[in-house]
């Protein structure tokens, strides 16, 4: 009998109550081709949580492999030999750092590092898969709701198992004053890693996609992506995906201002996820079948207005963002990628189509009723048309401008973020947009209005927006 399978079956031996809530549910654990539906099974959900967290929670001599790894994320070859590896992690550089290993489903793999490096708040990391879907508001389970384990590395000596198996990080806390720390792993499976600048391509061609793991980690100087090996073994040249992605995050940065990168982003692909199609954060997460696209080159040049957007919302700073426009601000870094890095007209989204842009005006000019964010491509064509007058400059000069305020001067209410806005634009582009936010209907103060009536006044166009009220 197989390693694994002889896991399988000390399991099922050793911890049956791991299975005894589902009842009438299709299958012993959730998966895609059997997933768990809530309705009418809320108190089979609700006993599944303390059988998980109970198994997540085991000291790691006592972790079994859990029967639902080999479905997801999925269990490495029976023959893959396990290895130990020394990987120097700069702790300069917070939060995730790869290792280009994988760790076998209940089994356990050792982290040793240097006596003064136990007070650093360094961790262990078991999977990348992070997203917690135990919300009542998410109705079907396609996987495990729980499948990653982190461990304090508070000893010379840290053992840690997960019995899901998963790519093994060192994680750094903000500010770790360490320097360079040798981190010594052992009992691991080698897993696909390049890391531009340091990988060579004819290694990574001839050995290092092959290596054995499910998962692999292509790793950048300002974007790391987490993903299913299948999508790399073919993948002939990971530099270049990584330095198009690295673009990505150059120009999200220069746009906003941001000038203090102590990290890479990091993208995770995921059979289910905790929010929305993808969502942003510390990883961006996003579902699998964009795991196909996210490291293609010829799908990348036509731009990803999904991924732009998520690390978009890692750009956005309250000071900036008017009260409803949440996810509105956050498409000018997906236009603005569109067109930078990608020489693509900004308008990548169909929403943002002339046409789709026409239909919108209209159908919010002639309802006095609707509100300027209820519709976001609505919303933002407000922004797309200061862009379209004033070109890029004057939006990186307001969020540098936003960025370097004192305290005492950000904004503290909505009321304030939009007068502050009116303001300082109607300044950094030389024009009033006084009646330019009036024709939007967006609420501003008198004090506000009359500190630019100075300046000549602007519209997109002559009369707007009169042209969208006239009838068909």
């Amino acid at each position: 009998m197989k390693k694994f399978t002889v896991l399988l079956f000390l399991f099922s031996l050793a911890a049956p109550a791991f299975c005894a809530g589902t009842n009438d549910l299709p299958s012993p654990f959730p998966s895609a081709r059997q997933p768990w539906k809530r309705a009418g099974h809320e108190e089979q959900f609700a006993a599944y949580r303390p059988e998980i967290r109970t198994l997540m929670a085991l000291p790691s001599d006592q972790v079994r492999a859990h029967p639902a790894a080999a479905d997801f994320p999925g269990i490495p070859p029976a023959d893959a030999p396990r290895i130990g590896r020394t990987v120097l992690v700069d702790t300069r550089v917070p939060r995730w750092h790869s290792t280009g290993l994988y760790a076998a489903p209940g089994e356990m793999i050792t982290a040793t590092v240097p006596a003064g490096a136990t007070h650093a708040k360094l961790r262990l990391r078991i999977g990348c898969h992070k997203d917690l879907l135990w919300a009542d508001s998410i109705p079907t389970w396609k996987r495990v709701p729980e499948i990653t384990r982190s461990f304090a590395i508070s000893e010379t000596v840290t053992r840690a198992a997960n019995a899901f198996g998963g790519p093994v990080y060192i994680e750094v806390p903000a500010d770790c004053a360490l320097g360079s720390v040798e981190v010594n792993l052992t009992n691991a499976i080698a897993a696909p890693l390049f890391e531009l600048g340091k990988t060579d391509l004819a290694v990574w061609k001839n050995e290092l996609r092959n290596a054995p793991a499910p998962w692999a980690e292509l790793v950048g100087q300002k974007l790391a992506i987490s993903l299913p090996a299948a999508n790399v073994r073919q993948l002939d040249n990971p530099a270049e995906v990584l330095e198009f992605w690295d673009r990505v995050v150059t120009a999200e940065d220069e746009l906003a201002g941001q000038t203090n990168r102590f990290s890479p982003e990091r993208f995770v692909l995921d059979r289910q996820i905790s929010a929305g199609y993808m969502h942003s954060g510390y990883p961006i997460m996003a579902w699998l079948d964009q795991a196909s696209k996210v490291a293609d080159m010829t799908a990348l040049q036509q731009g990803n207005w999904g991924f732009f957007h998520e690390l978009g919302h890692n750009h956005q700073r309250p000071d900036w963002v008017l009260g409803g426009t949440v996810e509105i601000t956050v498409n000018i870094f997906s236009m603005y990628c569109f067109e930078k890095v990608c020489g693509l007209p900004r308008h990548g989204h169909n929403a943002m189509s002339d046409a789709s842009r026409e239909k919108n005006l209209k159908e919010f000019f002639r309802d006095p009723s609707l509100v300027w964010t209820s519709k976001p491509f609505t919303g933002l064509i407000f922004y797309d048309q200061l862009v379209a007058g004033f070109g890029w400059d004057a939006f990186h000069q307001l969020f540098v401008e936003y960025r370097d305020l004192p305290n005492a001067a950000r904004p503290k209410t909505d009321d304030e973020k939009r007068d502050q806005w009116l303001v300082r634009f109607s300044k950094a582009a030389g024009k009033n947009l006084g009646p330019f936010f009036a024709a939007w209907r967006i609420p501003t103060s008198e004090a506000a209005r009359d500190a630019v009536t100075n300046l000549p006044v602007w519209l997109p166009e002559p009369d707007f927006p009169k042209r969208y009220l006239a009838s068909q």
